[in-house]
């Protein structure tokens, strides 16, 4: 993935695509990182709302060779996703491509020896009763769907909660009808080029599309994305 583009020297609270009514796409050369005061940690921002202090959050989180956070918890439960070098907290150490959904209450000191980069969810996965999910996205098996063109790999879905993510893996050369969802539809690309009628997006991009948002997506090259789709904000 790109490094920055532009470094500000220190992290502080700011509103980016907060509004989820607003098709966007961030690709990895948009993004600004943000040095914040843990040793060697550096926030890509993607969505956040500096106006609720307990907002939810979207980021990338880069650490540098060993880099840390001090102790933390997670009001609300946090998501990670390892997308390159080797990430550890007190449960293990994780390679890329690991996935956790850590839900309320979640503490833990993460840290990184030889550096790593995070796809991260906070603050959008709260409720009694939610699972906790730990697994190497790399250790499942494609399933079919109704296209036989995209595969998947479901990795959260529970009754009671209307929240979903998974995996999506595209043929080269897909392209689907107009979609129209009832749901909001988030994606952030691991592999290949994800693409829609505005434009093309390479590994690193991440999309978000409104509930009830018309589009036309396809992949030219093949790709594999990250998905999770949720209600209009359920998640508070």
């Amino acid at each position: 993935m790109a490094e920055t583009t532009t470094v500000n020297p220190a992290w502080e609270a700011k509103t980016i695509n907060h509004n989820l009514s607003v098709r966007l796409a961030v690709k990895p050369a948009d993004i600004t990182w943000y040095k914040t005061i843990c040793p060697g940690i550096w926030y890509g921002c993607l969505e956040s709302d500096s106006a609720i202090w307990d907002s939810p959050l979207t980021q990338i989180t880069r650490f540098d060779p060993g880099g840390f956070f001090y102790e933390h918890g997670h009001p609300d439960g946090e998501e990670i996703l390892v997308l390159q070098g080797s990430f550890q907290d007190e449960t293990g150490e994780y390679s890329p491509g690991s996935y956790q959904l850590n839900p309320e209450g979640f503490v833990h000191v993460p840290s990184s020896l030889e550096g790593c980069l995070t796809f991260v969810k906070l603050r959008q996965h709260g409720g009694d009763g939610r699972q906790a999910v730990k697994i190497n996205i790399n250790d499942l098996s494609w399933q079919p769907t109704s296209i036989p063109q995209i595969k998947v790999k479901p990795l959260y879905q529970q009754e009671g909660f209307p929240d979903e993510v998974w995996i999506e893996q595209w043929e080269p050369g897909t392209t689907l009808p107009q979609v129209i969802e009832p749901k909001i539809r988030e994606i952030f690309v691991l592999q290949g080029v994800w693409a829609d009628e505005l434009g093309e997006y390479p590994a690193g991009t991440w999309l978000r599309y409104p509930a009830n948002c018309p589009y036309i997506p396809s992949s030219p090259t093949g790709c594999e994305v990250y998905v999770k789709t949720y209600a209009f904000r359920h998640l508070k």
